[in-house]
């Protein structure tokens, strides 16, 4: 039996977060760490200039906001996880939505509670060719619409 019982789920956390704000983050939380997971498609695609800027873009709100973790820029949108103090991971999502009305869309996923110590060291933002590399980049990738 693998069934863990000491887990407790923040039901707030579990619902979709597009057009709203971000959830609160919890007294208990503010000296933890935070995961944000992420990913948003664009249509019409970025131009080659516009993928550029969104990958300066996203690199800058991430030094900014002491952002860690992983991310992908393609013409196709963007794919993140990434860690941070909890103030700092909200502040990154609604800079992204003040930049790109798109982002008003997202549905970030954020969990607080992370140990420090499993956050991420470093930020690395790679621009991509497609946010998952399942070879359906450009023309083949599927209409939002």
């Amino acid at each position: 039996d693998r069934t863990n019982t000491n887990v407790s789920i923040i039901t707030e956390n579990a619902r979709a977060v597009c057009h709203r704000p971000l959830p609160p983050i919890s007294p208990d939380y503010s000296s933890q760490g935070s995961i944000l997971l992420f990913y948003q498609y664009v249509e019409p695609q970025w131009t080659k200039t516009e993928h550029k800027q969104a990958l300066k873009k996203v690199i800058e709100f991430g030094n900014h906001y002491n952002i860690t973790g992983r991310g992908r820029v393609a013409p196709e949108g963007l794919n993140c996880t990434l860690t941070g103090n909890p103030k700092d991971i909200r502040s990154f999502c609604y800079a992204l939505r003040a930049w790109k009305d798109i982002f008003d869309e997202t549905d970030f996923k954020v969990t607080d509670g992370v140990a420090l110590c499993k956050m991420f060291k470093s930020l690395s933002i790679r621009k991509a060719k497609e946010l998952v590399a399942y070879g359906l980049a450009g023309d083949k990738a599927p209409s939002l619409r």
